[in-house]
């Protein structure tokens, strides 16, 4: 081979890698920030509030998976427990990021082993902007997250941290559940809330911590719902 066509093969091969790195800057460059991300998902993600005149209030979070007012959150939230029985709160309602006054929402079901319930916003004339929603199955170890919600009832607040098991089954409160593993920090008030990947699509919703064998919580570690679960409960029929 002349020494001509090694140096058009030397120079395309160069021009190929050059392209290459360009377009790997790029994609990096496009990533969005956390900053982003909160930004641009915290219209979607509410304060929820559960009440009742004989138990009290309850806190916890939600977030908007349509435009038709729909909402996700966790089981444990609308419901509470007395000597064993499951029972429901008499009312609910959400708090958006910007606003003071709280808005009323209806209870569409919920499931208590799969610790997911379903509202709807009461007032249909306001417009709602859902969040992306993402593919858990999709997941891997490793994989940047950024969890969103009402952190000790002092409104909505962020935390990041990375995915440690894709999707495994932990057994909590007597069920055995499906989820996914993070290297997160949440508090109460942040169960129902919304987990997102790195490029702010819905991929989860958190739901629990767990305890040592001396009854501890153990910080630092949060299950989350995947969401392929969550919308799978959503589009069931009744």
């Amino acid at each position: 081979m002349s020494k001509s066509k090694i140096g058009i093969i030397f120079g395309v091969i160069a021009i190929v890698v050059i392209i290459a790195i360009v377009l790997f800057i790029a994609n990096i460059n496009n990533s969005p920030t956390a900053e982003n991300i909160y930004y641009d998902n915290i219209n979607s993600i509410v304060e929820l509030k559960a009440s009742s005149k004989s138990i009290g209030e309850s806190f916890g979070t939600a977030e908007f998976i349509d435009e038709q007012g729909t909402l996700v959150t966790n089981a444990h939230i609308v419901t509470y427990k007395q000597l064993g029985v499951v029972h429901l709160f008499e009312e609910y309602e959400i708090r958006f990021a910007n606003e003071d006054d709280y808005r009323e929402v209806e209870l569409i079901k919920y499931n208590v082993e799969l610790d997911i319930a379903v509202l709807k916003i009461a007032d249909d004339t306001i417009q709602v902007k859902p969040l992306q929603i993402g593919d858990s199955s999709t997941l891997r170890s490793g994989n940047t997250v950024y969890a969103i919600g009402n952190t000790i009832n002092y409104g909505l607040s962020m935390s990041k941290g990375i995915i440690g098991i894709p999707l495994l089954n932990v057994t909590y409160d007597g069920v055995k559940r499906e989820v996914i593993q993070c290297d997160l920090t949440i508090a109460e008030g942040n169960s129902g809330g919304a987990l997102l990947n790195e490029y702010g699509l819905l991929i989860g919703i958190t739901t629990f911590r767990t305890k040592d064998n001396l009854g501890n919580v153990v910080y630092g570690i949060a299950y989350c719902i995947p969401i392929n679960v969550v919308i799978d409960y959503v589009n069931a029929q009744a």
